[in-house]
């Protein structure tokens, strides 16, 4: 099992996931002014919602729950896009709201992608018959002395 498989591993990148979902709550709730040229932000928008929906690829390994969790990314940008109209700084704006969708589809396919052309047969795949065992900083040999590397 690669060491980034390991459940523990996985479980910190959903905690990471789920942090990052309060920046983006943060970059489009609050008065955060950029400089941009007109219409710029909707590739800000993709790509924001797009690198939320491909990361999911670093704790989820079926693609049913891909879809699920990208269904919930699409969702979230549709929340969040709807309450920024509540917000006096803010202002609703439907293709905001579709940038949010193209994004999240696109990051969707780059991590369906990854998961079925990388991910699956890595892990099919097994570690090489010659692979050492896992060395960790702070281990110690049979002997009590630290393992030779």
């Amino acid at each position: 099992m690669s060491r980034l498989d390991r459940p523990l591993v996985r479980r910190c990148f959903l905690g990471l996931w789920c942090l990052a979902w309060l920046g983006v709550c943060a970059l489009l709730l609050l008065p955060v002014r950029v400089p941009m040229f007109a219409r710029v932000d909707l590739l800000a928008h993709a790509a924001l919602f797009g690198g939320m929906a491909f990361l999911t690829v670093t704790f989820c390994r079926r693609p049913l729950h891909l879809v699920l969790l990208t269904l919930l990314t699409v969702a979230a940008g549709g929340v969040l896009e709807g309450a920024q109209s509540f917000v006096s700084y803010r202002s609703f704006d439907p293709l905001d709201a579709l940038a949010n969708s193209v994004g999240a589809a696109f990051g969707f396919a780059a991590a369906l992608s990854l998961l079925v052309f990388l991910i699956r047969p890595a892990l099919a795949q097994g570690p090489p018959e010659d692979a050492q065992p896992d060395a960790t900083f702070l281990s110690i040999g049979p002997s009590g002395a630290p393992p030779k590397m």
